[in-house]
Formats: C-alpha cells, sequence, structure tokens
C-alpha cells in the first residue's frame, strides 16, 4: 500500500518545520485510491496535557491512482511538543501511518497499531537569539592549560595540589584505591596568559571564548566550586578578568563563563567540609544559613552529590535563598559578575536544572543586556528531552539561547568511520532542523572536540584498519581533519574550536584530552588551514546566515548548500547575494564522481582558486578523491 507523507515536503507539511504558537499547520498525505478507503483521521496530541485530538481529512484532489487527504490545525496556544499520526480506515482493515522513529523524521511506514509520532515544536516566536551570536564562531579554552605567563605561583595553589614543572608533560591522575583523585595535576595557566594571547585567538577569526570554569576550587578543571564571587587565585583577580574582558572586546570577542550551578565543591564556603572557609558551612551545622541549599539523608556525611562524587554536593534549585544568592540578590552570582561585565554563560548539565531556575537565569541576563547569551550543556535532541521524568522546555522560547550540538559531532564521526551513509545523515539533520526553530538551529555550538569527548585527531585515528601504513594515515587523518572542520566551520550554527587542536593536539578520554596547549611545536599546515577556514566563514556572510540545502548524491558523499538570494538572508537582514556548496567524499580508497544540482555559470574552488568547474544543465559534475573535501563558490 503506497501510502505517502513526507514531513521534509511543503506539499504534505506547510510550513516545515517548529511552528508559531497559535500558528495554523497544513498536513497532506497520498493514499493509493484502489484501497477503497472510507475515511483518513488524522490523530494529533498535545505534549504538555497528553490530549488526543482527531480531525477527519478532507479529498482535495483525486489524481490517476491516488487520493490526497488534507487538513489544516491551528496549533495551541500553549508553548509545547504537538504529535502526529494518521490512521486509515478501508473496508476490510484499519491501517496506521506514522514516523520511522523519533531520530528520524521525513517520509513515514505503514504500521498495525498505533506508531511512533511526527514532531510539531510549537514555540514563542516573540523570543529571538541574539543576532551577534549567529554570527559567532567560538574558541574554548581550558584555562588550566592554555598558557602562563611567567612561572606559576605555587602559593596560590591548593594546598593538595601537584604543580608541573615542563609545560610539556602529559597530564595524570593521582587516585587512591576507590578511584577518588587525591592529587590534582596543575600547569599553571593563568588569565594573564590568554590575555596575552588574543592576537592568536583573533587570528582564528573568533568572536566569543568559552572559558571552562575559573572560580576558585580544589580541582583542576574547578567544576567543584569553592566561592562563585572570587576568581581562582592560580588564574588572577577579578582585575584581570575585567581586563581580558576590555581587551576581548577590542578585538570584537565576546567572552562566556562556564556556570557551575547544579553543584559545589564540599571544600567550598557553602559546604565547608573541611572547615577551610571562614564560614558556617552545611556540612558543619544544621543552623547553617546554606543547609537548605543541600539534601541530606543523614547529617553530616550522607548527602546527595553528583553522579555519588562526594566531592560535588548537589545543590536544591528549588530552594528559593539558593535562587536569591544565585540570580535576585544585589549581590547575587549573575549580578556581580554582570558588573564585571560579563554577559554569556554555558550552563553545566543543563538537564540538573529545572526549567523555572534556568528561565530566571535567563530573564536576569536578557534584563541588563538583550544581546546576552545562556547556552545549555545538553546531549541530546533538545526538543524533545526529557530529564527526570519531566519534558523540558529548552527551546520554546525564554529558557536557553543554545545547546552544545553533540548529535552533530556523532553523526560526522559515525560519518567518516563508515557506521552511516550520507542519506542517513541527510535524514537526521534535517530532522534536528524540523525539530529545532530556525532561531535555534541557526544558534547551537557545533564543535568536534571538547573537554568532555576525545579530541577529534583520536578519534580518526582510532577509526583507521590497524595496518595503513603511517604516511598514508597521517595524510588521511589530515584530509579529514580539514573535511570536517571545514563541514562545521560552513553549517548553521556557531563552530567552536577547543584549544590545541588547530595546532595538532591529540588526546583520549579524560585528562588525555586536556593536555597543555603546544606553543612552539604546533603543525603549522593545520593552523594555517583554521585561520583560512575562520576567514572564509568571516567574509562570507552566507556561511553564517544564508539558507542550508542538503544533499546525498552518493552513499559516501555528503553536499550541503549555502545561499542568500535577494540581498536578504535566512532571517531577512541585508545580505550580499552568494552562493556556496560544500562537498565530502569519505571514502577511504575511491575517488567517486558525483553530481550535484547547481545554478549555471562557474563555480570556483576556494583553496584552490584555479580550479573551477562549470554547470551544465543545472548541475556540475565533480570527481572526488578518496578524504576530500571542497568548498565552491558561484562565480557571477
Amino acid at each position: 500500500m503506497d501510502v505517502y507523507h513526507n514531513s521534509f515536503d511543503s506539499k504534505y507539511r506547510e510550513p516545515f518545520g517548529a511552528a508559531p504558537k497559535g500558528s495554523n499547520v497544513t498536513l497532506t498525505i497520498d493514499v493509493p485510491n484502489r484501497q477503497h478507503v472510507s475515511r483518513v483521521v488524522l490523530h494529533y496530541i498535545y505534549d504538555k496535557t497528553d490530549k488526543e485530538h482527531t480531525a477527519e481529512m478532507d479529498v482535495y484532489s483525486e489524481e490517476h491512482h491516488y487520493d490526497s487527504f488534507e487538513t489544516t490545525i491551528t496549533m495551541p496556544e500553549q508553548p509545547q511538543l504537538v504529535w502526529y499520526y494518521f490512521e486509515i480506515v478501508t473496508k476490510d482493515k484499519t491501517f496506521y501511518y506514522g514516523r520511522v522513529n523519533i531520530e528520524e523524521s521525513g517520509e513515514g511506514v505503514l504500521y498495525e497499531q498505533v506508531p511512533p509520532s511526527w514532531q510539531i515544536t510549537v514555540y514563542d516566536s516573540s523570543y529571538d537569539t541574539p543576532s551577534w551570536w549567529r554570527h559567532a564562531t567560538m574558541y574554548q579554552i581550558f584555562p588550566d592549560r592554555f598558557h602562563r605567563e611567567g612561572p606559576p605561583e605555587l602559593s596560590k595553589a591548593p594546598k593538595t595540589s601537584l604543580m608541573h614543572s615542563h609545560w610539556e608533560n602529559d597530564p595524570y591522575y593521582i587516585r587512591d584505591e576507590d578511584g577518588g583523585v587525591v592529587r590534582w595535576d596543575f600547569f599553571g595557566g593563568t588569565l594573564q596568559g590568554i590575555i596575552s594571547k588574543l592576537d592568536y585567538i583573533q587570528s582564528l577569526g573568533t568572536t566569543v571564548i568559552y572559558l571552562n570554569p575559573i572560580f576558585e576550587a580544589e580541582s583542576n578543571h574547578r567544576y567543584d566550586t569553592g566561592d562563585y564571587h572570587k576568581i581562582d587565585p592560580l588564574l588572577g583577580t577579578k582585575e584581570d578578568f575585567e581586563e581580558l574582558i576590555d581587551k576581548a572586546a577590542e578585538r570584537g570577542i565576546e567572552i562566556m563563563l562556564d556556570g557551575v550551578f547544579s553543584h559545589t565543591g564540599s571544600n567550598s564556603i557553602y559546604f565547608n567540609q573541611r572547615g577551610e572557609y571562614d564560614s558556617l558551612g552545611a556540612y558543619q551545622s544544621k543552623d547553617s544559613p546554606y543547609y537548605p541549599w543541600y539534601k541530606f539523608h543523614k547529617h553530616p556525611d550522607e548527602y546527595e552529590a553528583w553522579w555519588g562524587v562526594g566531592t560535588l554536593p548537589t545543590l536544591n534549585k528549588e530552594e528559593k535563598s539558593y535562587q536569591n544568592f544565585l540570580v535576585h540578590d544585589e549581590n547575587s552570582v549573575i549580578k556581580a559578575w554582570q558588573n564585571s561585565g560579563l554577559n554569556h554563560w554555558r550552563l553545566d548539565v543543563a538537564d540538573e536544572l529545572t526549567d523555572d531556575l534556568i528561565r530566571q537565569i535567563y530573564q536576569q541576563l536578557k534584563k541588563k543586556d538583550k544581546s546576552s547569551v545562556l547556552l545549555g550543556e545538553v546531549w541530546e535532541d533538545a526538543s524533545n528531552k526529557s530529564a527526570y521524568g519531566k519534558r523540558r522546555d529548552y527551546f520554546l522560547g525564554g529558557v536557553l539561547d543554545s545547546v552544545m550540538n553533540y548529535p552533530l559531532r556523532d553523526l560526522m564521526l559515525g560519518f567518516v568511520q563508515g557506521e552511516v551513509d550520507a542519506l542517513y545523515i541527510d535524514r537526521r539533520l534535517q530532522t534536528l532542523q524540523e525539530h529545532y526553530p530556525k532561531a535555534y538551529f541557526y544558534a547551537l555550538m557545533n564543535m568536534l572536540s571538547s573537554h568532555d569527548v576525545e579530541r577529534v585527531q583520536t578519534m580518526l585515528d582510532s577509526f583507521l584498519p590497524e595496518d595503513m601504513e603511517q604516511e598514508k594515515r597521517e595524510e588521511t587523518i589530515y584530509a579529514q581533519v580539514k573535511a570536517l572542520s571545514l563541514w562545521l566551520y560552513v553549517f548553521p550554527g556557531i563552530p567552536s574550536l577547543y584549544y590545541g587542536d588547530e595546532a595538532g593536539l591529540t588526546g583520549g578520554s579524560d585528562p588525555d584530552n586536556r593536555k597543555p596547549y603546544p606553543w612552539g611545536r604546533e603543525n603549522e599546515d593545520l593552523l594555517s588551514w583554521y585561520k583560512t577556514i575562520g576567514s572564509w566563514r568571516k567574509d562570507h556572510q552566507a556561511l553564517r546566515t544564508g539558507s542550508w540545502r542538503a544533499h546525498a548524491p552518493h552513499a559516501d558523499v555528503y553536499a550541503f548548500e549555502r545561499w542568500i538570494d535577494n540581498e536578504v538572508d535566512y532571517f531577512g537582514e541585508k545580505a550580499p547575494n552568494e552562493h556556496l556548496i560544500y562537498v565530502f567524499n569519505r571514502n577511504l580508497t575511491d575517488t567517486i564522481e558525483i553530481d550535484i544540482p547547481a545554478r549555471r555559470g562557474k563555480w570556483q574552488h576556494m583553496e584552490n582558486k584555479k580550479r573551477v568547474f562549470q554547470s551544465k544543465d543545472d548541475k556540475i559534475t565533480l570527481p572526488l578523491k578518496p578524504s576530500e573535501s571542497m568548498l565552491l563558490r558561484h562565480m557571477h
């Protein structure tokens, strides 16, 4: 039975993608007319109430072999997800038509029972993501490992620390028999070290630096906050931080901080397990003003901690006195750092915070500066994410501006590894585009590496056959890094470069992915490549806010176009007309020739300007060598 609905095609779902609250969406399904259909019913469910609605669909056209049924439904006034599937009643039987699964939209399949539903994200369009952010290019720094000016000041390091005398050392953890870290190793990177390298950071095309935590803490990663109002002395002072904000701003670079608001350190003003702070901590007494911030099962030694890690006691996000301390008090954490000029935050483990608390932070940020950005650490599709039994409102408006796009990283690496083909990549990324309101799809933080995952070069190396000869191996990895970084820099969203990736830094899982930046030992070819793609992104607005359309001309070749027509970009802003195409052949051994739809005229290879392709019959034919990628630009 050739029933057909395709959520990616505006003939079957108009308009495409997420829908503003109260707007209309028209849904169409084709059913073969030999089936003697008595009726077709659209079932649609409001996610917030679980309330099911039905709409009988009308025949609106009768083609030679099939009838098209259509209905228009109005989206609810309360932002939420709306799920839909079709019921087809024939004289003999009832069928259902739904999507393949929650991660793959587009065409559906027939079922004999109630099927997986398509998703419409209903959002409040009065909220927008800041315009500067859609144009941003990010550089992520793990502060202890980037750069230090002069020798480290040992007196300012935590008592239990171990300071490396050589910047070139590899990081390691000293653990007890239970696996707990007993001594943290430091390299002594500083804020002044970052300031002295701002010209370098700017040369990569960077417009925002995201710093992993910088507040006083005991560990080298500083996710175990000791004092939210104090810069870690080993990194510098509040004045150093304000100088970093000012000097970065002179170069058109914003600063984003990591906000760790789900837990504190056990060694902190607030918990004070070891009595090292001059405060009455929650651990010390039930009379502590901080006692209600934590959840004790049995005071003082049994308490809730992040993933059971005793040094990271969990905060009670519903506690008003904690919310006031964080957001509302005159000298709250958010306000105090706003007064220093810090407007942008990345929320660590956003799933562990409540939507209500995130909204409070969002409102305080936007009250002071509308262009502030609030980004969440979310590892999955943020539109339908559930955490602790509750659907999250991240992208419905007024909660987050952005999330880290780990799904994209997984797909890119899966494609290179050969686990999934280009058709699957195309379908999954279009699904993400369908699920996210467009302001968010263009605001995602896209990365290949971070402090929480293996570095991209190490991942790519692990995918190659063990017996591949060294020279060939290095050539292949270099070509793949070029292909993936180019993909990242010309894809909708904000490309994030994790410090050292551009210098050829390798590293497996933590702590290996947090090695010091290899000053003086950089891979110069790679560094120059990253500067090149940074400048392409800066010089071509179509790569930032142009329209996006993908192609899968071969199982091994993924391609997409970015363009601006009529001198307005995808968001209605004035912009120059241009058209670019990205292509990548992931095959390790075969040259593959493909045809890509392309407007008439000449197309120039961006890296090697002497290579020019002529389109014929509205397509260009490209021979792609193994692991080759390219960016082509239409020459008017």
